[in-house]
Order: structure tokens, then sequence, then C-alpha cells
């Protein structure tokens, strides 16, 4: 039997990631000197333990910068996509393109300022699918104290995620109000957002705000009324009304992506096909 199960492993394509157990999303946009702030990044998730990069992916959206520069060579899971059409403030876009790449339907989505310890990583690898929940996540300061969870960072349901149309993509362009509109359609769909134990927590980075960061303005005033016109439509019209459907509305291009092959094999459960009846008759049990 172990030899079946490797030639089975050994004879898989090449790009297969059916061993991906969860996706990581981030994006970013550099207008400076560098794209030191996404690599570093990287190269501190490369240093992981094997057998938590071995089921993790990790996508990185480039939101069109207009820096040159290589994809550096990464021993990990992961996609590397650019979007070639120019839409300042697309971050919402940024995350509707990492999230159609992914490969697990556990995803968790995060801004670059943000970075999560492997013990995070292992226990999100090993959570039961999230379903129609969506969580927040606890930061951690250097003294070990906590604090509340980002507002745009979610541990969440690919499926769920893509049910209810990602982002809404009629805010990009300008600043702001993605995210809320987000976490307020995705509820007024029946989607349960909650806090994960404070023992899985992340933390905030420090970047160079100057050398490797962006220099685009904050400015609401474009998209207050978009959020007030949306949340209006909800309030009038029901249902699934309140989203412009607009997705991907901007070209990409991947950059570079690379597979790890596990060191070991995955766990055996030879009863799971012949159980389909079950899952049939039981849909908490097909999840």
């Amino acid at each position: 039997m172990l030899n079946v199960c490797r030639r089975l492993s050994d004879n898989k394509h090449a790009a297969d990631k059916s061993h991906i157990d969860l996706t990581c999303i981030t994006h970013f946009y550099c207008n400076q000197k560098s794209i030191d702030s996404i690599t570093t990044l990287l190269k501190q998730y490369e240093s992981y333990p094997a057998d938590i990069l071995d089921r993790t992916e990790f996508i990185i959206v480039d939101d069109c910068s207009p820096l040159k520069y290589d994809v550096p060579e990464l021993d990990l899971n992961f996609r590397w996509l650019r979007v070639t059409t120019d839409i300042p403030w697309n971050q919402g876009g940024a995350r509707n393109l990492g999230v159609t790449f992914a490969k697990s339907d556990k995803i968790l989505m995060s801004d670059l300022d943000h970075a999560f310890p492997p013990d995070t990583l292992a226990y999100l690898a090993n959570h039961p699918n999230p379903g129609r929940n969506f969580y927040k996540m606890w930061r951690k300061r250097p003294d070990g104290s906590l604090y509340k969870g980002h507002a745009n960072l979610f541990f969440m349901s690919r499926a769920r995620f893509l049910r209810f149309y990602g982002y809404d993509e009629e805010f990009s362009g300008n600043y702001g109000a993605e995210d809320y509109r987000f976490v307020k359609f995705q509820k007024y769909q029946g989607s349960r957002q909650s806090y994960l134990p404070k023992k899985v927590w992340c933390y905030e980075r420090t970047l160079d705000r100057q050398e490797s960061y962006h220099s685009l303005t904050r400015d609401l005033s474009a998209n207050t009324p978009v959020d007030l016109r949306k949340k209006q439509e909800c309030s009038l019209y029901g249902k699934e009304y309140g989203h412009s459907r607009l997705f991907l509305n901007f070209d990409w291009v991947t950059l570079a992506q690379g597979v790890r092959r596990p060191a070991a094999l995955p766990a055996l459960r030879r009863y799971w096909r012949p159980l389909w009846w079950w899952r049939w008759l039981n849909p908490l049990a097909a999840k």
C-alpha cells in the first residue's frame, strides 16, 4: 500500500495543488523605490516549518505597481499575479483576483502590513471548513498584549466569498468603504462574523513607508455616497441588491508560480469514498 501511495504522489501533475489546505492572499502597490515590503514578508514565511509550508499557498497580487522588478526565487507554494490595468485603490479587485486563483476553500486575506506566526497558519490549515462563518483575528503587540483585529482581515470560505460576489469593484478607483460594505453585505446574506480564539493571532509589521510603500491619497469623499446608495438599495429592494456585480473588471498576468512537493504522504482515509451516500443524506457531513 505504501508503494502504491508513493507512486500516486510521484505521478501527479507538476502543478497539482490538491495538498493545499490554506491559501493566504495579500496584495501590494509600491510606487516608491522597491518592493522590499513584500519580499521580506515572503522570505520570512519561507523559513517556517515544512509541515506548514507544504499545506499552505501564498497568492501575491501586484496591483499595477509602476516599479520594475524580478520575482524572487521562493521555496513556497505560490502564485504571483500582476494587475495590468492601472486603477487607483483597487484593493477589492486585487482580493477578488487572489481568491479566484486560490487552490483551497479556506482563505486568509490580509493587507501587506500584517503577518502571521507559524502556529496561526497551522491552526487555520487544520480548522474545519468555515462554511458561512467568517472570522476576524486578534492582534498582538510586542509586549504580548492583545488588541482588536483589523477591519479588512478575514479568514473564511472561498465558496462563501464567491457566492456573494466578493468585493464590489464599483468602489475601485477611489479610497475606502469597500471593506465595510463587504462585511455588511455578507451579514445581510446570513454570514456570521466572529473572532477566532485569542491564541490565534497576527501582528502588525513595521514597514518603510518612505521607501517601499505607496503615496496614494486617502480621501473618502467619492466612495461615501456610493456606500450610502448601496445601503439604500439593500434597505429598499433586499435580497442580493446593493452589489454592482463588478468583478475582475481589469486585465492581469501571472508573473511566477511555484509548487512544493509535500515530504509526507496524505493521511489514509479508505472509508471516505464508500461513505458518499452518508454525505448525500446529511448536508452537515458534506462540509
